[in-house]
């Protein structure tokens, strides 16, 4: 194809065990049927994938970061990218999303996505940068957090301005609720936190993909996006929901969720709890808030910065609160920013975390689990100081955090006793920080979607909470209580939510489907 819009027209190709890289043109017919993102990452790795029974950690497994055709364009919310290979956690499809910079970069270098085979001999990184593909010695890196990787890639490359994807400790050493870490200079770090594709990195010997460009995405007709994005601008910075986000980030749910019954505690068992002193409104009631940051072409600005005892540090989004707080009983800020800041550094999931361990907790007070079985510690509801070294011993895969690293559904196998009932997890996915008893929809959501326990494959939740999506054909109200009707609605959302995630977009921006439809066409022509 002479001209791409949206698109850059390039995917590379990296074997690590020959240390090859080839940049293929993107097939026009590919970009037509599958959009990107999510959608061409799919159909890579049924492609490339020449094993499906593969285990994951396997070196021939298929790891694919992926843009879509709407990142790095002026539309408001897209700087998303997505991660995907077999998931260490499932066993089947995985797919993770971050948003931030970093795919706007590897677009800006010259390539819509990387797809990575085969395994380095050492550990190395990927230097990415207009056009060229370098792997380089990782050595010095091995070892390091994420927040240090970051810090060193840059130095060594002398290049404040690349962007750097990385995974921690716990990747290196194949912990499978590890995740990948990107964007993490101020106002970072952005997380691809999900399926544990932090260990398929780790187990290519891969610490980081690192990007920088100096190219442009091209727009087909720049003037008639502009014009869309100006009508809608005042809509979008309109919804209630959207102005929390601005104000308090995805804390500011915390209230509204815990309202719903919809916000876990004690491992799912109880409802009612203090939720007031970890919602958003407490964080800046208390002066840790210092301001907020935004994604690429982000007009909400939904990231919070915190301050502690001098140290400027990412706030924990509501997920975080939930899974290492309201789940294990603790309701304490400070702690959920050190707890948050612990799995940053190790590159963790914190769903995956939390819910492991307080699976661990409740099997402890059961008498599932013994002192000794643990290394001397107890396991008791709302201990902070044993959570954040449970948290590290995680990353680490020393003692019984080894056992916990493997993500509850394993975990509890490996424990047994009975234990296994008190295990959250889909298809081995742990369960998000939203309890399907709250909205009806939500557990047929999770029971569908492919990669597991998945709040975002739909957000379902939304339509049971009155939102209406006209554009999709969905007019009536529910009932978010009752399980029939159901089934239209969840694959419908599923659906949307799909081609949300194959163009590279924010789902915090709510850009009605129809105008969705509109931009992608003026993007891309």
């Amino acid at each position: 194809m002479s001209q791409w819009y949206g698109y850059v027209g390039k995917i590379a190709f990296v074997d690590l065990s020959r240390e090859k890289v080839d940049a293929r043109e993107l097939n026009p017919e590919d970009a037509n049927a599958f959009i990107g993102g999510v959608g061409l990452a799919a159909k890579i790795i049924v492609e490339e994938l020449e094993d499906p029974k593969i285990d994951p950690l396997n070196p021939e497994n298929v790891l694919v970061f992926m843009t879509g055709p709407l990142t790095g364009t002026p539309v408001y919310g897209s700087g998303r990218y997505v991660v995907a290979a077999k998931s260490p956690l499932t066993g089947a499809w995985g797919e993770a999303h971050a948003s931030g910079y970093w795919g706007v970069e590897l677009k800006k270098a010259g390539f819509d996505g990387i797809v990575i085979k085969g395994r380095a001999s050492d550990p190395v990184y990927l230097y990415v940068h207009d056009g060229d593909v370098e792997v380089r010695d990782a050595s010095k890196l091995w070892g390091l957090d994420a927040f240090e990787t970051d810090e060193v890639v840059r130095k060594e490359l002398g290049d404040t301005e690349v962007k750097v994807a990385t995974i921690g400790r716990a990747g290196e050493r194949l912990a499978r609720i590890a995740c990948i870490v990107s964007d993490v200079q101020p106002p970072g770090p952005r997380v691809a936190g999900r399926a544990g594709l932090g260990a398929v990195m780790g187990s290519k010997n891969l610490k980081a993909v690192t990007v920088r460009g100096t190219g442009k995405v091209a727009v087909k007709d720049s003037q008639r996006v502009v014009s869309v994005l100006s009508r809608l601008l005042p809509l979008i910075t309109s919804f209630p929901v959207t102005q929390i986000l601005a104000t308090y980030g995805t804390a500011g749910e915390v209230e509204e969720f815990y309202e719903y019954g919809d916000m876990p505690a004690k491992n799912f068992t109880l409802g009612e709890f203090d939720y007031k002193s970890i919602r958003g409104q407490a964080f800046k009631e208390r002066g840790l808030v210092i301001r907020s940051h935004g994604c690429w072409a982000c007009p909400v600005k939904c990231w919070k910065v915190v301050k502690i005892n001098g140290r400027e540090m990412r706030a924990p989004e509501y997920e975080t609160i939930a899974a290492l707080g309201s789940l294990l009983m603790i309701y304490d800020p400070e702690y959920l920013v050190k707890a948050n800041e612990i799995c940053n550094r190790y590159g963790m999931d914190t769903i995956s975390a939390g819910v492991t361990i307080a699976w661990a907790m409740e099997a402890y007070e059961k008498g599932l689990l013994t002192k000794e079985e643990i290394g001397g510690l107890e396991l008791k509801w709302g201990d902070k100081e044993t959570v954040l070294r449970l948290l590290k011993m995680m990353g680490e895969r020393e003692g019984f955090g080894k056992i916990l690293s493997e993500g509850v559904k394993r975990a509890s196998a490996i424990v047994g006793k009975g234990s296994e009932e008190l295990a959250m997890h889909v298809k081995g996915l742990e369960v998000p920080m939203h309890d399907p008893r709250a909205f009806k929809g939500m557990g047929l959501q999770y029971a569908t979607s492919n990669r597991g326990a998945c709040h975002l494959q739909g957000l379902t939740f939304r339509i049971e909470q009155g939102l209406r999506m006209l554009d999709l054909g969905i007019h009536e109200r529910v009932d978010r209580f009752e399980h029939g009707g159901k089934g239209r609605i969840v694959a419908t959302m599923q659906a949307w939510h799909e081609v949300v995630e194959s163009l590279g977009l924010c789902k915090f921006i709510d850009i009605p489907p129809a105008h969705v439809a509109g931009l992608y066409t003026f993007v891309t022509g």
